[in-house]
């Protein structure tokens, strides 16, 4: 049974077991569209019978500990759900590594869609797809809206701390 729904791509079961709904990329409920989406899954899911398919491929990846899954609902896909009613994306960073990377729902074998080009305004170059002001003052991701953005050298405000050119990782 579902018991919590966190936000637009994680929910809890009984037994307190958190899920990461695999392959899906809703907004953070910090940002505008972030609550929508939580609500969409409140209501596709909670307090429904849950079947969870976990992704063979990435078991005990997710850094928080959370199993990562398709999750039925209702007789639902609500992974697929999500991303077809427009309240998340494909998750195409980890297309390759999902068992159900192939599977049409993901949307995984068509091309990411292009990022728009970021806003005008005093926007630091070492983050060319989002607007972030350069130093000072100094900002860690808790103070931005953004995740997974790309950075480029210097990164001025050390958003990529493992260095894989993606900043404040989510």
């Amino acid at each position: 049974m579902v018991t919590r729904v966190i936000d637009g791509d994680s929910l809890e079961v009984e037994g307190g077991l958190q899920i990461r709904l695999v392959l899906v990329d809703a907004p953070e409920l910090s940002e505008a569209p972030g609550p929508a989406s939580r609500d969409y899954l409140t209501d596709l899911c909670l307090g429904s019978r849950a079947l969870i398919d976990e992704d063979d491929f990435q078991i005990g990846d997710d850094p928080y500990s959370r199993v990562l899954a398709v999750v039925h609902c209702n007789g639902t896909n609500a992974n697929a759900a999500l991303i077809a009613s427009g309240h998340a994306d494909t998750y195409f960073r980890y297309c390759s590594g999902s068992e159900f990377g192939g599977e049409a729902w993901t949307g995984c074998s068509s091309p990411p869609p292009p990022r728009p080009p970021p806003p005008p305004g005093n926007c630091d170059p070492a983050y060319p797809d989002v607007c972030i002001p350069s130093p000072p003052p100094d900002l860690d991701c808790a103070q931005v809206p953004h995740r997974d953005f790309r950075v480029l050298a210097p990164d001025p405000h050390r958003f990529d701390g493992d260095g894989d050119g993606i900043g404040c990782e989510g």
